[in-house]
């Protein structure tokens, strides 16, 4: 009857503590499991386990929060609880106390009744108290040779207080927190007091702010069993042991090089010769390489002698078959200027390199290095210059030559590019005899051709009428050697009212053509155009020949000529195109020629007038006299008349 009543009333009524009469809704749930945790302002933290009258009355009060002071929890729950009405900024303490660790220094006196050299040995330990869980962790400090398997001690977790002595006992009450630790305070780890001597700077800041007064640092006793064992090591000197290892660390890569000479001319067919020596500081082996000169005539072996020990008597230890030798080379047996044995075969060291004198210097002391080089120079022996035979008239100095310098002679190279400028080009000269050996000789006149692309000389004689003598080639082209000079004959060496010595006849020069003194005046600078003028008439003879032989490549050099593409090409391309084709010719000077292609001289050829004037080539002389004839006397008449200073014509129509 009791189901239908509000709480409220079901508080109200008081029902006996009878079975069968029960005040609770059975639909509701029940949850009887409490929490531990809980969350403010994104962090948690842990609920404190109060009664609920205590949680109600914690929750009327105004403050940030309460303190949760039970004492069994460890630091992390040592906070303050954050009040719901709070809104000031709430940490954690396991946030704040994140990383923050006591650290301690302490020993253990610990007897040693076993022994009975020693009574107690002292133990040093490192003690680290984490803030965030109160947990430790002891370590042992290391010392050399004790016997004990030092290191971690005890692993970290939160150690209960317990009782001194073998038989410890845990007191019941908690666990040890940084309030148990100061400097001259023992610590009770598991039956175990440890004493407590220094901290670091962290440590007695922190103790301090939270008041706690702090003891300055102590000393830890001395271990008398260390220090007479110390004592004892000190009075007996150490056996020093080969450790290949060590060695191996320290002098790995590490070599000195001398360089060495071997004198073996006291024998038949002996000499001296270069050798470099190799001193490993690792293992102190020894190595000598062979050092090849050109043309030595050895076979390219790296090495006589390999890497090996080196004994200091080789000759007994060669004749004790089965017993090795028992001393051996080590870096303190080389010095510059000494010999070493290597198997028979003495070796004179004259030098050494900069890391070997570093060495030297830095173990032995030693500074001093006298320099053989010289000593043990061979005096040099000039070297025999090679003859050059004289010429034997057959061939060139260079044909010559290159049988002389090569076993398989090889063809002289020639100036190309001096070839393809003056090719074809010659200077001449008008020359006679110089001393006549007859009376015949005497009105003798030859030709003396100079070649400038390869420097070669030829003599025409002109045939003369009633002489008895046959004209024709009087020497063929050829090198010729100037005897004044001794070289080659040059175009300088030709000079007007001079005498020539060519091929073995004297002629003195007497006159030479008007290109010749133009080009011997500039001292061979005279201007391409100069050089490869060419008249109207053969640039005429020219294009007609090109017509005649195809007419097609002739329509495409228009078009090329053509170079806007407007159908049609102006003075200035048309002289453009000349030149591309070798005609050096400039426009003040093809005058005639453009009236040619041009005959109303309106400033640009078609290409029907440019075939036009091409195939009436051959009365192009004629109208070449007409047109000088009518320029000297002024009548030059057209169209559309232009001057020579009119040329440059604007863009012909389209």
């Amino acid at each position: 009857p009791l189901r239908g009543l509000g709480s409220e009333m079901a508080s109200s009524i008081t029902v006996p503590k009878l079975p069968g009469y029960n005040t609770e809704d059975p639909t509701t749930r029940r949850t009887t499991h409490t929490k531990t945790l809980g969350f403010f302002q994104g962090q948690r933290y842990v609920r404190p386990s109060l009664e609920d009258g205590d949680m109600q009355g914690m929750n009327t009060q105004k403050s940030v929060g309460v303190l949760n002071t039970q004492e069994t929890w460890p630091a992390a729950a040592h906070m303050k609880i954050p009040m719901e009405a709070s809104t000031e900024d709430f940490t954690p303490s396991y946030v704040a106390l994140d990383g923050k660790v006591l650290r301690f220094d302490a020993y253990l006196k610990e007897d040693v009744p076993e022994s009975p050299a020693e009574g107690f040995r002292i133990r040093k330990f490192t003690l680290y108290y984490f803030l965030v869980d109160d947990s430790i962790r002891v370590s042992e400090q290391r010392q050399e040779n004790s016997g004990l398997a030092q290191g971690t001690f005890l692993k970290r977790h939160r150690v209960p207080r317990t009782t001194a002595g073998s038989g410890a006992v845990v007191t019941g009450s908690g666990f040890l927190s940084w309030s148990d630790f100061n400097v001259g305070q023992n610590v009770i780890i598991y039956g175990r007091p440890m004493l407590i001597v220094d901290c670091d700077a962290f440590t007695r800041e922190f103790l301090t702010a939270k008041g706690v007064e702090m003891a300055p640092s102590l000393d830890i006793p001395n271990d008398p069993y260390f220090v007479r064992r110390k004592a004892a090591e000190e009075k007996v000197p150490l056996k020093v042991f080969d450790d290949r290892r060590q060695r191996f660390l320290q002098y790995n890569r590490k070599v000195l090089r001398f360089y060495v000479q071997w004198d073996d001319r006291e024998r038949l067919y002996g000499e001296r010769r270069p050798f470099v020596l190799h001193f490993y500081l690792e293992d102190d082996t020894v190595e000598v390489c062979e050092v090849h000169l050109p043309n030595d005539g050895r076979d390219q072996f790296p090495k006589l002698l390999r890497r090996q020990k080196l004994p200091l008597d080789s000759r007994s230890g060669l004749q004790d078959i089965g017993s090795a030798p028992k001393k051996h080379y080590t870096d303190a047996d080389f010095h510059v200027g000494d010999k070493v044995n290597v198997f028979g075969r003495v070796f004179l060291i004259y030098d050494c390199d900069d890391f070997t004198k570093h060495h030297y210097a830095t173990k032995y002391g030693l500074t001093h290095f006298p320099n053989l080089t010289d000593r043990i120079k061979t005096p040099m022996v000039d070297i025999p210059q090679r003859e050059v035979p004289p010429p034997t008239g057959f061939g060139s100095d260079e044909d010559s030559l290159g049988s002389i310098y090569n076993l398989v002679p090889k063809q002289p190279k020639r100036d190309e590019a001096k070839l393809m400028e003056f090719a074809g080009k010659t200077l001449r000269f008008l020359a006679r005899f110089e001393s006549p050996r007859a009376k015949e000789d005497v009105d003798r006149k030859f030709i003396v051709a100079f070649w400038l692309a390869d420097d070669t000389v030829s003599v025409f004689e002109p045939p003369l009428s009633n002489s008895g003598i046959i004209g024709g080639k009087f020497l063929e082209r050829c090198e010729q050697i100037n005897v004044d000079t001794g070289e080659r004959f040059t175009f300088l060496d030709f000079v007007v009212g001079e005498t020539i010595t060519v091929n073995s006849f004297e002629f003195r020069v007497i006159d030479c053509d008007k290109f010749t003194q133009t080009y011997i005046d500039s001292k061979g600078q005279v201007i391409r155009s100069q050089l490869y003028s060419t008249s109207l008439v053969d640039i005429m003879k020219n294009l007609q020949k090109r017509y005649e032989e195809a007419k097609e490549q002739l329509r495409s050099a228009f078009h090329v000529m053509d170079q806007d593409h407007s159908g049609n090409i102006t003075h200035e391309e048309f002289i453009q195109s000349l030149q591309q084709l070798h005609f050096d010719i400039v426009l003040e000077e093809a005058e005639a020629l453009l009236w040619w292609f041009d005959p109303d001289f309106k400033g640009y050829i078609s290409y029907a007038e440019f075939c036009d004037a091409v195939v009436r080539s051959d009365k192009f002389p004629q109208f070449l006299l007409n047109w000088e004839r009518k320029k000297r006397a002024g009548t030059l008449s057209g169209r559309n008349s232009r001057n020579s200073a009119a040329l440059s014509s604007p863009k012909p129509p389209p």
